[in-house]
């Protein structure tokens, strides 16, 4: 059986589901909210960042982390957001390296103790945070409780439009106010479409457009620019397209692509 790679002249499978280097397109949206996460850091503010499901809200985290000065800045990521209230306080303790404590309040203060003996400013990004407990985003705020102090970390919450509804409800007001920069992630813009399928298609060997226009015009319809649906119907397309022997992706393949996802 011919492989995908082989049909269309590819050194490996397209559409990874984490993009790494050549395949991940900065798009004006990562960059503008690369670029707000930054000045939060910089203002020594909570950051939240908020994007539907599949809009790359983790691949913005990932560009994020990765642009920070590794000298001064120690990066403590997790998105175990389900986790019941103290158990997550306990996890940030352990990834950390901490030993545990029996009480929260004993755990807390370690945990800003430690952050504090530290050389490197640590950076907390929680993604997922829209399936935090309440519990646990009180925690939150008494971690970051300006009264202690200024913070001994840096905090980004990373989540779904849930959370800042959530965030929004009278009894997190408090964790609320001190979120300094807000900003939301939208889908790709049509134009988008093309140059994110061509970076996917170029970081796994090809050489040649394998997309045309009334394709790419059908892939954003279907997926509304949501990376996550672009990059499922397009591997579909290519194996529709494959299957009626064509190297180039047309409307017809996206079409069979879309009404075989839907009968699945």
């Amino acid at each position: 059986m011919t492989s995908i790679e082989s049909h269309f002249g590819l050194k490996s499978m397209p559409f990874p589901k984490v993009a790494t280097g050549a395949a991940l397109l900065k798009t004006t949206a990562i960059d503008r909210a690369v670029s707000r996460l930054h000045f939060a850091q910089h203002r020594d503010t909570i950051a939240l960042l908020i994007a539907e499901s599949g809009c790359s809200k983790t691949t913005t985290l990932s560009v994020f982390a990765h642009g920070l000065d590794a000298a001064n800045t120690h990066v403590l990521s997790t998105a175990l957001t389900t986790l019941k209230p103290f158990s997550f306080i306990a996890h940030l303790v352990a990834a950390a390296g901490l030993p545990g404590r029996r009480f929260k309040g004993e755990t807390a203060m370690a945990l800003l103790a430690h952050f504090r003996s530290q050389p490197k400013r640590t950076l907390i990004l929680i993604d997922e945070a829209h399936l935090l407990p309440d519990s646990s985003l009180e925690d939150l705020r008494l971690l970051t409780d300006s009264s202690l102090g200024k913070s001994p970390f840096g905090l980004v919450l990373a989540g779904q439009p849930l959370l800042r509804d959530r965030l929004a409800e009278a009894h997190h007001e408090a964790l609320w106010q001190r979120i300094g920069v807000r900003v939301r992630l939208t889908p790709l813009a049509e134009p988008d479409v093309g140059p994110f399928i061509e970076a996917h298609i170029k970081a796994a060997g090809g050489s040649q457009p394998i997309f045309d226009a009334s394709a790419l015009a059908q892939v954003f319809a279907c997926s509304r620019g949501v990376p996550r649906l672009v990059q499922n119907i397009a591997i579909e397309a290519m194996l529709a397209a494959m299957a009626d022997n064509k190297t180039t992706v047309d409307a017809e393949a996206v079409q069979h692509a879309i009404v075989d996802m839907e009968a699945a």
